[in-house]
């Protein structure tokens, strides 16, 4: 499920679930040139944002999931080996968010009518 480092540092599952869905959202480009990019220019925009909020919570938050997320995408990048398990973990959380996001702008969509 997680790296071999986060199972031993035993994070909740508020970064865990972070974790999993930006992974999940990176997995969108098959190339691993634009994920490791985008996925580093999100965290960037993401931390400056919580820094200029003064949201410590947030910050924290995106300084440990994103720092993991880059160290999955850079070990990918290095060994050309991808987790099947964790990329399939990845995506089927990132899929849930899809849906619930669909499903939302559905009902928003139905009242404009």
């Amino acid at each position: 499920m997680f790296t071999t480092r986060v199972k031993e540092e035993k994070f909740d599952i508020e970064f865990e679930e972070n974790f999993l869905t930006i992974l999940g959202y990176s997995y969108r480009l098959e190339d691993i040139k634009q994920r490791l990019f985008f996925t580093f220019s999100e965290a960037v925009y993401a931390i400056d944002l919580d820094k200029l909020m003064k949201n410590q919570d947030s910050l924290k938050l995106n300084c440990i999931v994103y720092i993991l997320v880059l160290d999955t995408i850079v070990k990918e990048y290095l060994t050309k080996n991808i987790d099947e398990d964790l990329k399939q973990k990845a995506l089927e959380v990132y899929g849930k968010i899809e849906e619930r996001k669909a499903a939302e702008n559905k009902k928003y969509h139905m009242y404009q009518y």
